[in-house]
């Protein structure tokens, strides 16, 4: 996940800064934020990326530059297509008419002098659940040999190395699934639903039933009574992910 600030004020880009990492810092969902107070430094940027549809570009309307927020919203729009998310942010709220002259399809219009706090977090509340829809629920494409297997992610219960075949095992609701691929290329397909709680091992925490120690170890129960053990450098992370669901 990507936000991108632009703002010419430094103390706003601060606290937009800080309540979106307030925010954010609960989810488990790796995410970056960008901040620019230049108009051509944030568009740069933005042009770099290579995808979009992760993307909440939070913009304030009066950058005191040559060109404003919302033209800076149209140049945007005409890189992403429309893919990312979009939060004006003003201190002059009589512009709020303005923005949709643009039609820039925006998520939120946001007072920075009234509870921008508040509505800050309620819009990127909004977001995430955008985003979590988007990718949490898109299916995953596993190619073995000639067979194409496309595999909703909440279907998935857990994921593991066969290192006899060298291979990775793909443990769904229905079937295994054995792909040519690395722990690390799987990881990096999955969101934040997903956990490794060994080096060969990934879990999707939605299907961790509870945790259980046995003497000095710790498993994971997960749906179909299956027990994965969880390593002890990840035992802390794992317990405290099983808390926060």
């Amino acid at each position: 996940m990507k936000i991108v600030i632009c703002e010419d004020k430094a103390e706003i880009i601060t606290e937009l800064t800080r309540i979106i990492e307030s925010f954010m810092g609960g989810t488990g969902i790796k995410y970056t934020v960008e901040a620019f107070r230049k108009y051509d430094a944030a568009l740069e940027y933005i042009r770099s990326l290579k995808s979009y549809d992760d993307c909440l570009y939070i913009l304030d309307i009066d950058l005191k530059q040559d060109r404003n927020g919302l033209q800076l919203g149209r140049e945007i729009r005409s890189i992403d297509e429309y893919k990312g998310e979009m939060v004006f942010v003003t201190a002059h709220i009589h512009q709020v008419n303005t923005v949709f002259k643009y039609k820039l399809r925006i998520l939120d219009f946001i007072d920075k002098g009234f509870n921008l706090e508040k509505d800050l977090r309620e819009a990127l509340g909004i977001f995430l659940k955008l985003y979590l829809e988007k990718f949490e629920n898109e299916p995953l494409v596993f190619k073995s040999g000639a067979e194409v297997y496309m595999v909703k992610p909440s279907d998935i219960v857990w994921i593991e190395t066969d290192k006899q075949k060298k291979k990775i095992i793909v443990h769904t609701l229905r079937e295994d699934v054995s792909v040519s691929m690395t722990l690390r290329e799987i990881q990096e397909m999955l969101g934040s639903q997903f956990i490794q709680i060994h080096r060969c091992t990934i879990v999707n925490r939605d299907h961790i039933v509870k945790l259980e120690n046995s003497g000095e170890d710790m498993y994971a129960v997960l749906t179909g009574d299956v027990r994965e053990l969880v390593s002890k450098r990840k035992e802390k992370e794992v317990a405290a992910c099983c808390t926060q669901s």
